[in-house]
């Protein structure tokens, strides 16, 4: 009995913190199916089936372990999302710093090239001038009156000229050079402030984050055994979570040529009409456990295994296969940032690189994944960002 009040308890505590709800009904039992059933994919059917074995075996609902959550567990994963913002943070200004580190290296190479340049060319024209001070003003007329034919003259006369314009682009050079080690000087200096101030807060930062991981290892340390279990295996659901993510991310900035999104209306991405929405988009609070979070995209029920799935809109296929939670998947990139996710299908009907018209059909309706029951999880993204469908898309008329 202890193991199955364990189980539960691990159960209760994803739900806490699964970002994405795709809830197609309201029953607890199927609930705890649902939360679980989000694994590594390799392994999924294997532990889904053993885990859909020990709920039927224990037979029991949610409230049952209401209330009964650890309060420090709950602090260690509190701490914990903590860290790890805190982890990405510093990852973020590390990678800020590197940037301007190698731009600081460049601008001071070009510093110091365009400084030896001008020093050269200015030692040069300094000279010019002491040997035109030193020959005086009749110079260039004693090389004229010496001319001893019309086209001596002329020859000397372009020389002069010649000269005359190669003192004048040297002067110019020089000015030139001046003003581009002005602005490189400029360059350095806001580029150095700014890594300064991005230094100083890494350093703030990585300053909480060890405070933070002390508190977290104080949590630890008065966690019963059953609950340092669960909190490795909370830590490796989190660390699934954030790669579901990188993945979603990856095929949204997929860059796709000749693809623009012109506007208007998204057409119904389910092609069977008394269609249901079962969840919809937004913030909402959990039934039991009063935990706000927000969902992705809508949940578009009432529609049996095997419907047809469609793309909403003219784009390209960036991502078709298993994501994690969202089961089979397909991300269409619509252009000028816009992408359309479609989870749970049963099968996938089309492929990466893939050019699709408004209409055609790329998945079936199915339930893999993080689902409780056949329906379409479909959800947009504006460069990178969940938004409202319903900006998009308009429920057929029943």
């Amino acid at each position: 009995m202890k193991r199955k009040i364990i189980f539960i308890i691990l159960i209760i505590v994803i739900l806490q913190y699964f970002c994405v709800f795709v809830f197609a009904d309201n029953s607890l039992t199927n609930n705890i199916t649902n939360e679980v059933t989000n694994t590594i994919p390799d392994e999924l059917e294997k532990q889904k089936e053993e885990v859909d074995n020990k709920i039927e075996d224990a037979n029991v609902k949610l409230e049952y372990v209401q209330g009964e959550l650890s309060d420090t567990l709950l602090k260690v994963q509190e701490t914990e999302d903590k860290i790890r913002q805190y982890e990405s943070e510093i990852t973020e200004l590390a990678d800020k710093m590197q940037t301007l580190q190698t731009s600081i290296n460049e601008a001071t190479q070009k510093l110091q090239i365009a400084s030896q340049n001008y020093d050269e060319k200015s030692d040069l024209l300094a000279r010019r001038l002491v040997a035109i001070y030193e020959a005086g003003d009749a110079q260039y007329l004693d090389i004229l009156l010496k001319s001893k034919s019309v086209t001596d003259f002329i020859s000397r006369s372009y020389m002069i000229q010649e000269i005359a314009e190669y003192d004048g682009i040297l002067i110019n050079q020089i000015e030139e050079e001046k003003n581009n080690i002005e602005t490189t000087k400029q360059k350095l200096e806001n580029e150095q402030s700014e890594i300064r101030i991005l230094k100083a807060k890494s350093e703030q930062t990585t300053v909480v984050l060890n405070n933070m991981q002390t508190l977290q290892k104080s949590y630890i340390s008065k966690l019963s055994d059953s609950e340092k279990i669960l909190q490795q295996q909370l830590t490796e659901y989190k660390k699934e979570q954030d790669e579901i993510q990188r993945q979603i991310l990856l095929a949204t900035n997929v860059i796709t040529p000749n693809i623009q999104y012109t506007g208007g209306e998204m057409i119904w991405p389910v092609a069977i009409s008394g269609t249901a929405i079962t969840s919809d988009y937004g913030v909402r609070e959990h039934p039991i456990q009063g935990v706000v979070r927000e969902h992705t995209g809508i949940d578009i029920g009432n529609t049996p295994t095997g419907t047809p799935v469609v793309a909403a809109a003219d784009g390209v296929v960036t991502y078709a296969g298993w994501l994690g939670g969202y089961g089979n998947c397909v991300m269409i990139n619509h252009g000028d940032g816009v992408v359309t996710l479609y989870g749970h299908g049963s099968k996938i009907l089309t492929s990466v690189n893939t050019q699709v018209k408004q209409g055609d059909v790329i998945m079936q309706v199915g339930s893999t994944g993080n689902s409780t029951g056949p329906h379409l999880h479909f959800e947009v993204r504006v460069n990178g960002t969940c938004t409202s469908p319903w900006q998009f898309v308009k429920a057929p008329t029943t």
